[in-house]
């Protein structure tokens, strides 16, 4: 039996709506297995710590305890009567484990990569703590290296063959070695001209202050949307192997209704048989919250993202301009969890920005530095915004999106393929009665 794998990606501190993508066992089995399912070792299987960190408590009810660590991560640990506790080389009661406790923690990791606590050490008590405060939130410099270009067209060093999402890499930029697996088109070509990259340079105080109308759109996008409703379809993916290539493993189908900048979900379906359950309740792949959470995340004040111009393009016929952009790891909101292990990641990518509204018509982003204990090592998403008619007026609206996840250590990834159609405009009715 296989066993299955959780991970929630979400945008949620300072946005009303969320984005999340699930990988696990959908609805009737046939899950995505972990890949290490039957790669592990005695010593593993005997619960010996397989996992070590140093963090900062969030809580401990003597059943759970919760760490946050500096790289970004909140490890959820299962307490046990055997989990040690110290200080020093001595024993100490749990109870004494409070919140803000400096700890160094060691975990046993089972094959659905929960965690049990085998052992902690208590560093520094809570009252040293007092009066301390947090360091400054970083502007993203130094929380990750300079690359020369930052965005998911790239595959990781130690990982040539990964599948990677491609499809928005300018044609001129197209490597003599294809991909290993190709995302869909989707109609989505960006072309170069030799006048566009000569007059980079010379429009670059026009690129800069087209950005900072692209913040003032993005920052808005929202308030102008209408009530709406329309129908997502995702086709989930998993590639095992080179050459197995993607496999579809089902489709989920739902109705969205988008209220007052919030999003809600109905008439859900897994393999086209309706399901009592939420979106987050589905396990499996699961993806809501594209209409308005990145771009707000983004370009809010409190991500300090760092934009540069890279060069102009075309997208859809539409003259556009790429910049590439970090989001420092003290900065991001960007949400991922894999069994007991939670991942706030530093991120870069690439947005795409039409060149005469200033409005986003693609979005490209990775997450960087995971940690060497996290269960994946890549995580993707590119998500494609175009004219939907709503009423009488056109609003931009995403009409296509992609997310990939790859287990570490092995060359088996997850991805969703999800489509957004049939939009119109949604009004929601109330019936106010008195009795008499």
């Amino acid at each position: 039996m296989r066993r299955q794998l959780v991970s929630v990606v979400i945008f949620s501190v300072w946005i009303p709506v969320c984005l999340v993508a699930q990988y696990g066992a959908p609805i009737g089995g046939g899950g995505l297995p972990l890949p290490w399912h039957h790669k592990k070792s005695q010593k593993d299987s005997t619960g010996l710590p397989t996992i070590s960190a140093d963090g900062r408590t969030v809580s401990n009810d003597g059943k759970k305890l919760v760490v946050a660590t500096e790289d970004g991560r909140t490890l959820t640990l299962k307490v046990e009567s055997k989990t040690k506790f110290a200080q020093s080389g001595k024993d100490i009661a749990a109870a004494q484990i409070v919140p803000r406790t400096q700890v160094h923690v060691e975990a046993a990791e089972d094959e659905e990569a929960y965690l049990t606590a085998v052992r902690v050490e208590l560093v520094k008590d809570a009252g040293q703590n007092v009066g301390q405060t947090e360091a400054p939130a970083s502007s993203g410099a130094g929380d990750q290296p300079d690359r020369p270009r930052s965005t998911v067209s790239e595959s990781p060093v130690d990982a040539p063959d990964r599948p990677i999402l491609r499809r928005g890499k300018p044609k001129t930029e197209e490597s003599a070695s294809p991909p290993r697996a190709e995302s869909h088109n989707n109609g989505t070509d960006f072309t170069i001209t030799e006048d566009d990259a000569n007059s980079d340079a010379r429009n670059r105080p026009a690129y800069d202050a087209l950005i900072g109308r692209a913040k003032d759109w993005a920052l808005n996008f929202t308030s102008g949307l209408p009530n709406f409703v329309c129908q997502q379809s995702t086709t989930r993916y998993m590639e095992e192997s080179k050459s197995s290539g993607w496999q579809a493993q089902d489709v989920v189908t739902a109705k969205v209704v988008f209220e007052d900048g919030k999003e809600s979900y109905s008439e859900i379906t897994v393999g086209g048989k309706r399901v009592n359950k939420s979106m987050l309740e589905l396990g499996g792949s699961t993806s809501i919250g594209e209409f308005a959470s990145v771009l707000r995340s983004l370009f809010s004040d409190a991500s300090q993202t760092q934009f540069t111009f890279y060069r102009s393009a075309t997208i859809r016929d539409l003259p556009a301009a790429i910049y590439d952009f970090k989001v420092g790891l003290r900065n991001s909101d960007w949400f991922t969890q894999v069994g007991g292990q939670s991942l706030k990641p530093a991120y870069s990518g690439s947005v795409w920005v039409d060149r005469s509204t200033a409005e986003v018509r693609r979005i490209e982003l990775e997450a960087n530095n995971i940690p060497k204990d996290f269960p994946l090592d890549m995580v993707q998403w590119a998500i494609d915004y175009d004219k939907v008619r709503l009423g009488t007026a056109d609003f931009l609206l995403p009409v296509h999106a992609e997310n990939l996840a790859c287990w570490r250590g092995s060359t088996t990834c997850v991805k969703n393929a999800i489509d957004f159609r049939d939009y119109h405009k949604f009004s929601g009715e109330s019936t106010i009665t008195f009795e008499k």
